[in-house]
């Protein structure tokens, strides 16, 4: 069960407002400001509008709202989804209802999965949920009479919860001020985003004993961890050439960029942990798992990369100093990784 709502919970984190941000990205029918479909009209296709909307009416598409409050007080047949606003239903969503960075009031129906990141959700005595209920970072307050049919994922983050509000609404006010190549940089964001939360969070539910030994030979030794990750990356070019001016060992090449790439993950996943203990000490808070520890500092790397591109000058140097903090973590964990045999061993003495 920890294992389905941790995993929810960084898929979430990526895919939240995937659909509504598609709508958004060349998009001719998202409109500029506030739009209302009024009580007795049936608007046909999806709504989607940088500002507040709301729904009296009978909507046969999507509803999407960027910055703004999303009311659906009449019906939306399809999904629903509010990047950086409150949302309060007090109607009907056929489908699914997603909100990134802001709190949902909800005593209507739902008529999919329900899904919140960074936010509180309330439930009203009135309120049904027919699919699941996934929260990352919020809370949940749930009156008498709520209804809940499927699943519940609730992973609760207050640091995670306080950081995606900012977050939500830089990334809205990035792409208003945009005017050229948008799409390129929202899969980049989404690309980082994958890579820094999923990939090493994986790696850790899989494999938590073997990235607990990981980090606890990059923490023992430290400098001969780093020495040795840094001549496994200087071995890269050179031990491909190798392989590739041999007829036999072009075909090991793919298998040696596979476990590269499985040592930097799992080693990015031990870094991560030490990052996360190492928050809790200073900061005089209960160590997390591993798992959770993995998670909270993979999410938070991912929000200071995104604010750090958002931020005209801190920014700058905001994100230099993640990047060289991130090089030497991985490089750091890949040595550790080859010390103790990608984790199946603990480190032996130095030398």
């Amino acid at each position: 069960m920890k294992t389905r709502l941790l995993l929810a919970a960084v898929l979430l984190a990526v895919t939240v407002p995937a659909r509504a941000i598609k709508l958004q990205l060349g998009d001719d029918k998202v409109r500029k400001g506030d739009f209302t479909v009024e009580k007795g009209r049936t608007f046909e296709g999806d709504v989607a509008a940088e500002g507040a909307v709301t729904v009296k009416g009978v909507v046969t598409g999507d509803c999407a709202a960027f910055g703004g409050p999303l009311v659906i007080e009449g019906e939306c047949r399809g999904e629903a989804a509010s990047f950086g606003g409150p949302v309060r239903l007090t109607g009907k969503v056929g489908g699914d209802l997603s909100s990134f960075g802001g709190p949902v009031d909800l005593s209507g129906a739902a008529g999919g999965d329900v899904s919140l990141f960074g936010g509180d959700l309330t439930m009203r005595s009135s309120s049904t949920i027919e699919g699941e209920l996934s929260i990352f970072g919020g809370q949940l307050k749930q009156e008498p009479g709520a209804t809940v049919k499927g699943e519940l994922h609730n992973f609760s983050s207050p640091m995670i919860g306080a950081m995606v509000p900012g977050v939500a609404l830089a990334a809205m006010r990035a792409d208003r001020g945009a005017k050229h190549g948008p799409a390129p940089r929202k899969a980049l964001i989404s690309g980082f985003l994958l890579g820094l939360c999923l990939l090493p969070l994986l790696a850790t539910l899989f494999f938590p004993a073997q990235v607990e030994t990981i980090a606890a030979a990059a923490s023992a030794d430290f400098w001969r961890a780093l020495g040795i990750g840094l001549l496994v990356e200087m071995a890269v070019v050179p031990g491909t050439l190798a392989l590739a001016v041999s007829v036999i060992g072009i075909p090991f090449i793919p298998v040696a960029y596979a476990a590269l790439t499985a040592a930097v993950v799992m080693g990015t996943g031990a870094f991560f942990l030490l990052m996360a203990r190492r928050a809790c000490l200073n900061l005089e808070k209960p160590v997390p798992s591993t798992i959770k520890a993995v998670g909270y500092a993979g999410a938070a790397t991912a929000a200071i990369s995104i604010l750090g591109g958002l931020l005209p000058v801190v920014g700058g140097v905001l994100g230099l100093a993640l990047f060289l903090t991130l090089c030497c973590g991985m490089t750091l964990g890949l040595g550790a990784v080859w010390l103790t045999r990608l984790g199946t061993r603990p480190a032996g003495p130095a030398a």
